[in-house]
This record gives C-alpha cells, sequence and structure tokens, in this order.
C-alpha cells in the first residue's frame, strides 16, 4: 500500500506491507524519515513537533539531521569546473517530483546548474524496501561527482557494524577519535566520547554491511552492481545535536568530496550524456 501522510508537520508519502512502513519526504530532499519494522523506528530520529527544513543556505547539521539523505553530487561543499557544489549535496536540499503507480514511488530531481538529474524508484515487498537509482549527466563532458548515503541508525550501547573489512584495513580518519582500530566499529556509552568518523581506503563490490544491535536485531544494506564500492562509518555517541546514534556511509567514492576523491585516484565521474544506476536493498530482522 502506498499512500499520502504527514511527517510531523512536511507532506510524506508512506509505503506499507503490513511488516515494514517507510516514509518520505517529496517536498525536503526525498528523504527516507522513517523506517519502522512492526513497533521498532530503525532511523535515527530527531525531537521536535516542528521539522527542520534544509534549503540553499541552512546549514545541515542544524536542519533535521536524521535518518537517511542522500548525498548528490558532494558531501562537503566544493567548486568544480566553476559550478559551486553545496554542502551535504545539492538533492537533499531540493524539492523532487513524486510519481505514484500502484506498487512504486518514483522520486525526481533535476538540478539544472550542473545539467544533471537524479532519481529513484521505490518499491516495498515482503519486508524489503528496495531504492533503484539513478544518476544522469546530460552535458557533453564528464561529470565529477559522487553518492553517498547518509543513513542515521538508532544507538545503543555495544552496536556494531559488519562489513566486509576488518580492524587490519587501511583506513582514514575525517575527524574525532576512534577508541581503538579493533573497536572502531562498535557504538561507545553514550557520552563516552566524542563523535567520529572514518573512511575505509580500499574499494569492495558488491558493497555490502550490516547494524547489529546486542539487544537483538540486525538491519542489512545490500547494493546490486559496482558503482557503490566504498564506506565510511560514523559514530555521534551524543555529541551532535544531543542525539545518540551511528550512521553508515556507502559511497561510489570516499572522503567527502569528489577532488579529494580523485586526487586518491579513487574518483567517480558521470560519463558524457551518460548515466549510472545501482540498486539498494534494506532488510531487517
Amino acid at each position: 500500500m502506498i499512500q499520502a501522510c504527514t511527517y510531523k508537520d512536511r507532506p510524506a508519502i508512506a509505503l506499507w506491507d503490513g511488516t515494514v512502513c517507510a516514509t518520505f519526504l517529496p517536498e525536503d530532499g526525498g528523504k527516507l524519515v522513517s523506517l519502522r519494522a512492526g513497533e521498532r523506528e530503525l532511523l535515527a530520529q530527531r525531537e521536535g513537533e516542528s521539522y527542520r527544513r534544509l534549503h540553499a543556505e541552512t546549514s545541515y547539521v542544524e536542519a533535521e539531521c536524521s535518518a537517511f539523505d542522500d548525498m548528490f553530487p558532494t558531501i562537503d561543499p566544493c567548486i568544480i569546473d566553476g559550478k559551486r557544489y553545496l554542502d551535504h549535496g545539492e538533492v537533499s536540499r531540493r524539492a523532487w517530483e513524486a510519481t505514484l503507480s500502484d506498487d512504486a514511488l518514483t522520486l525526481c530531481c533535476s538540478l539544472q546548474e550542473i545539467d544533471a538529474v537524479f532519481s529513484k524508484s521505490v518499491t516495498l515487498k515482503k519486508g524489503v524496501l528496495t531504492l533503484r537509482y539513478r544518476m544522469e549527466n546530460r552535458t557533453s563532458a564528464p561529470l565529477p561527482c559522487l553518492w553517498a548515503g547518509h543513513i542515521m541508525l538508532v544507538g545503543e550501547e555495544g552496536a556494531w557494524v559488519e562489513s566486509p573489512y576488518t580492524a587490519t584495513d587501511s583506513i582514514t580518519q575525517c575527524f574525532g577519535q576512534p577508541l581503538s582500530r579493533e573497536n572502531a566499529h562498535v557504538l561507545p556509552a553514550l557520552g563516552a566520547t566524542g563523535e567520529y568518523k572514518f573512511y575505509y581506503d580500499d574499494a569492495r563490490t558488491p558493497m555490502q554491511c550490516t547494524v547489529c544491535y546486542p539487544s537483538g536485531g540486525r538491519v542489512h544494506f545490500d547494493f546490486e552492481g559496482d558503482v557503490i564500492r566504498y564506506l565510511a562509518l560514523w559514530f555521534n555517541p551524543g555529541q551532535l545535536n544531543g542525539m545518540y546514534n551511528l550512521a553508515v556511509e556507502p559511497c561510489s567514492a570516499p572522503y567527502d568530496d569528489p577532488l579529494r576523491a580523485n586526487a586518491a585516484q579513487k574518483g567517480f565521474s558521470l560519463p558524457p550524456n551518460g548515466s549510472a544506476e545501482f540498486t539498494l536493498k534494506i532488510t531487517a530482522e
């Protein structure tokens, strides 16, 4: 079932299969703002009855800063080929066009400044939320960019991330100080340390990761194809916005910035007048 609804004070669209409910905000970055499995909310929620909207000049962390935002064409602000790329991307700040069918929600965002189109088609069947993404470059030159899923999940002390990586794999730290390489993928106790984020340096395909909770329950993220090749982890033990969460950030290129990724020879570009597609499946148990 797909139906219009509201989330806080914003218009929303929900998909429901009798067990799982996924709620999107078409006018607010096409954001997956809530994902419930039974009575359990999986995505980190920000307190308050009013949704903190993200506009062109709004700070991302001072806006709602929760749940699952799409980051495209960058995370960090940068200037590429004379064009200004906004902090945490353009698409998270735009209203998307929504189209409904009997079993799918399609969301589309046009970026006239860089002549690109970003879209995703969403279905929910038998507890599996499937998001089929498409990124289009409508220019005659390559388009340096990245997609990253800014996926903030509910925190629980000792929750950990399973992935193709181990404690011996090389990492690049973005900020903060992990407790140790052995435990960097584990969420510390509330207030135990400041927030921190790091990237695993090597590509893995197909990308897969799972958030595991000591009290029981797992959330799986499975990508098809070879577009999504890298993974960052971000842990917030209460420092940012008073929230307690962990986040997985799978991406097409690392280090939050297409230019930094290119400098490390790990960049991603859409070909001239070309596109790239990938599929993400989310399941909970």
